[in-house]
């Protein structure tokens, strides 16, 4: 139920009570009058008086109800808030803040001599995700919106008339992640509108607080498809949530940032730059027992009750590669298609949880192409790409504030068209890391500190470098160390 349906209910009990007691009241004092008085007490006189009362407080609480539409509210509820007490308007205001300290290792010095960075240790802090998030309601709240920002820490690349342009380290600016807006028919459909996280993996559609380790997984973040934009159907009943979105592709991450493998990248891109002819996700989800608000998030505190989630989802897409001026897409490229699937589930002891998914991904890509290449890339037919991805995850309370994590994921890579392939993508690739870690949970989600460790036990293949998580590309085993506070309010 809507925040503003329940503070307005808890307004009016509160008034019913006012009421009640105030009659509470009356009643004694007529119980006392004709105690003492007997029958006589109740003159004409005597009832008046007390039918003036009566008109007192029901004319006051008018007034009082007159007072809080006309006005503004505003103050804390679980994060900051303006609304009028009508409740037709709302506004929330929230962020983000994780500062970081990363150290990586990789073991013997065995650097990937395909990439620049050779140094055996790196060890800095940074702020992966600086937020801030606007959300709320207008004329009621059937109408639903959300704007949420981050600020990039990344050196920024502009990509001009003139080729790749480096603006320089601090050149993190704000990034749109989502924008959209929500109109509930009832109680369980909606549909929305706008740019959201593909309604595909469970890992990705759980945001960036409530994750359990410091990041995703390395397979979510090559296989989760990310942010898109288009218009989006949705349905929630009491134990089935079914979603289905029309848009322009999923992030293509297949392959790292340098093979364009299906070719599509649409968070905030225009519409003259979305390449996909046609995109189509689904996700169903059915919890069997347990409450919704308590999947929100992988962990489930102490006191919490038990509930079970089981999610399936499948996305196809038709995509030519979104190559900026050139004549690419009129010389008769041929299409690249992405099919994929995933299945998840997650257990919610009150106490500790356990968390499973798996993703396979089928691309047929006679259309791929090198993306560090600025200039009129050609098209390089690297067959079919098979991709698989398994990620576990457990995590148990050993205080009601102190919770001890363990997470394994299992990646494998690999393109049938060996010839047509850059030689860093010739051999298949396949990923084995094991994390484990530690949630202090100082005020629950809101003020959280976390540190984990994890290890690659054998090379991290260009196919699955994720450096915004810590892990380099390297021909050798690895070590990732990492710490966070994390603020949100």
């Amino acid at each position: 139920m809507d925040d503003d349906i329940l503070k307005r209910l808890d307004a009016l009990e509160r008034q019913n009570e006012q009421l009640e007691r105030r009659n509470r009241d009356l009643a004694g004092e007529v119980a006392t009058m004709k105690a003492e008085r007997g029958e006589e007490w109740l003159t004409e006189e005597r009832a008046k008086q007390i039918r003036g009362i009566v008109e007192d407080v029901l004319a006051d609480s008018e007034t009082r109800n007159s007072l809080r539409q006309d006005g503004m509210t505003a103050g804390w509820n679980d994060g900051f808030f303006m609304a009028s007490p009508d409740g037709r308007f709302k506004l929330e205001l929230g962020g983000l803040i994780q500062t970081r300290f990363l150290w990586n290792n990789i073991r013997g010095g065995q650097v990937d001599p395909q990439v620049q960075d050779r140094q055996q240790d790196r060890y800095q802090f940074d702020l992966p995700n600086t937020e801030l998030w606007f959300r709320g309601h207008v004329f009621g709240p059937a109408v639903q919106y959300m704007l949420k920002t981050r600020f990039t820490n990344n050196s920024a690349v502009f990509v001009g008339e003139q080729g790749p342009v480096n603006l320089g380290d601090g050149s993190g600016v704000m990034q749109l992640l989502d924008a959209w807006i929500r109109f509930n028919f009832n109680d369980n459909w909606s549909l929305r509108m706008g740019q959201y996280r593909a309604p595909y993996s469970r890992e990705f559609l759980v945001p960036e607080q409530y994750q359990m380790a410091i990041n995703r997984s390395i397979v979510d973040a090559h296989m989760g498809l990310g942010y898109t934009q288009g218009i989006e159907l949705d349905y929630r009943g009491d134990d089935l949530h079914w979603v289905l979105s029309l848009d322009d592709g999923g992030t293509d991450n297949l392959a790292g940032p340098v093979l364009g493998t299906v070719g599509s990248d649409p968070a905030n891109s225009p519409w003259n730059l979305q390449q996909s002819q046609i995109s189509v996700t689904t996700r169903l989800e059915w919890k069997p027992f347990g409450a919704w608000k308590d999947f929100m998030e992988f962990t489930s505190p102490m006191g919490r009750a038990q509930g079970w989630l089981i999610g399936g989802a499948f996305h196809f897409q038709e995509t030519r590669p979104p190559l900026v001026n050139s004549p690419f897409a009129s010389t008769g490229a041929n299409f690249n298609y992405w099919y994929a699937w995933q299945v998840d589930t997650q257990y919610n002891f009150g106490g500790a949880s356990l968390y499973g998914a798996f993703y396979y991904n089928y691309v047929d890509a006679p259309s791929a192409f090198n993306r560090s290449d600025f200039g009129v890339p050609s098209p390089i037919n690297i067959g079919v790409v098979n991709e698989w991805g398994l990620v576990l995850q457990g995590a148990v309370y050993v205080t009601p504030k102190w919770e001890l994590f363990a997470r394994y994921e299992l990646g494998n890579w690999r393109a049938t068209g060996q010839r047509n392939l850059p030689p860093a993508f010739r051999s298949p690739a396949m990923l084995s890391v094991a994390t484990v870690g530690v949630n202090w949970y100082l005020n629950g989600q809101d003020v959280k500190w976390t540190i984990d460790a994890g290890y690659a036990f054998n090379a991290i293949d260009i196919q699955f470098g994720d450096l915004p998580a810590g892990w380099r590309v390297a021909s050798s085993d690895q070590i990732v160390v990492r710490t966070r506070l994390q603020l949100m309010f």
